[in-house]
């Protein structure tokens, strides 16, 4: 048996010290045993398998924690908070996402005043989970990118005819786009079977890239039922699609990783964030977004994981969308940096504005702007990736 421990930082909402050592008390033993501690009489249980608190101190004035799960424009009163680590017994994860995720945050999730603000791995959760299989350095060298910031793009929208889908995703090859991906919200729908979708659009942009030697990716939306998640991924591979979409907030984060570490598909993921606001975004408790949309999705597997950009129709601030991109590309521990994906409010006139704050090492991703600029999507594409190069 492992002696090796994580730790978990939480913040919660107490008026006193006393209080708070209290709810922590509650808390390393609901993520653990969830069995009355007073009746535990085996050591291994009791020194080992039960969480263990490193630490309980007020929340520093001034921390970034403050505006974790809070409404942009407002802050916490800090003298009602506390900031607690817990280290849990690494075998109490399986060695499992799924299992790793309940140990985190499983039944405390459904306490107030309770979030997960910050992650430290064991080494060998770190080996078990792997991170990205191409990231950053490995992204640039598939689509011959070396600097300039890469682009994304969409094939929507929902109900158009899987012709006219792949039709898009040849424009946009030939506009010189890095990658194209289904909508989220197009999965196998009386009105776009899958595997036609799928085959029709991996043809096309194959095609092209045959054609003019270039390096687009398509990334298929795999998301479904259970084991189809698996079936469709090596479908579509199959049929020459060349990366991978799934929304493990719909899925579970253990598809994501299974996708990720599945030697036979080795093909780069994009993760999505739909569904995932009521885990991150502003209430009573939950898990702060950063490790939410950037840092697990990392962890899991995904290569470009999407999160929400700020100034869009999203209620995402600058620095909340800085952040985010941080966990996904900063250093931690020995895995490789992902790309960071915004989308939402990403537009032509705010591109120079978008690269100062996120850098060139990101892959912006353009829906709705690229298709009011006109319907020559091919055009559109290629003036979209000049502004990128000029701003390199």
């Amino acid at each position: 048996m492992s002696t090796e421990r994580f730790t978990v930082t939480y913040r919660i909402e107490c008026d006193t010290y006393d209080e708070a050592k209290a709810v922590m008390w509650a808390l390393q033993v609901e993520q653990t045993i969830e069995f009355p501690y007073e009746f535990v009489t085996d050591p291994y249980i009791k020194n080992e398998v039960t969480g263990q608190l490193v630490s309980l101190e007020p929340m520093p004035v001034g921390s970034h924690y403050r505006t974790v799960g809070v409404m942009p424009g407002r802050e916490l009163d800090e003298s009602h908070y506390f900031i607690g680590v817990v280290s849990y017994l690494v075998d109490t994860t399986s060695m499992e996402a799924t299992q790793f995720l309940n140990v985190l945050f499983g039944n405390s999730s459904l306490q107030p005043g309770i979030w997960v603000v910050d992650l430290e791995l064991c080494p060998s959760l770190v080996a078990t989970f792997g991170g990205p299989r191409f990231g950053l350095s490995g992204l640039r060298e598939i689509l011959g990118v070396p600097k300039r910031a890469m682009m994304q793009a969409v094939i929507k929208p929902m109900g158009t005819p899987n012709e006219t889908l792949a039709n898009m995703c040849a424009a946009y090859t030939r506009g010189g786009v890095d990658v194209i991906k289904d909508d989220h919200g197009i999965t196998n729908q009386n009105f776009s079977d899958f595997k036609d979708r799928v085959a029709r659009c991996a043809a096309q942009v194959n095609s092209v890239n045959a054609q003019n030697g270039t390096n687009t990716l398509y990334a298929a939306n795999v998301s479904a039922d259970g084991v189809e998640v698996l079936e469709r991924a090596h479908y579509a591979k199959s049929v020459g699609a060349t990366a991978l979409m799934v929304v493990p907030s719909l899925i579970g984060f253990g598809w994501l990783h299974a996708l990720a570490t599945d030697s036979e598909l080795g093909l780069p993921i994009i993760a999505h964030p739909a569904f995932g606001g009521g885990f991150s975004l502003p209430g009573i408790s939950g898990i702060a977004d950063y490790l939410y949309l950037g840092l697990l999705p990392r962890i899991f597997g995904a290569d470009m994981p999407i999160f929400v950009s700020y100034g869009g129709r999203f209620t995402f601030t600058a620095l909340q969308c800085k952040r985010i991109s941080s966990y996904i590309r900063s250093a931690y521990q020995d895995m490789a940096p992902a790309v960071p994906s915004p989308g939402g409010g990403v537009t032509d006139a705010r591109l120079d504005e978008l690269v100062s704050i996120y850098d060139n090492d990101t892959m912006f991703l353009v829906g709705g702007d690229m298709f009011r600029r006109g319907p020559d999507l091919e055009a559109n594409m290629k003036y979209f990736i000049s502004r990128l190069e000029a701003l390199c």
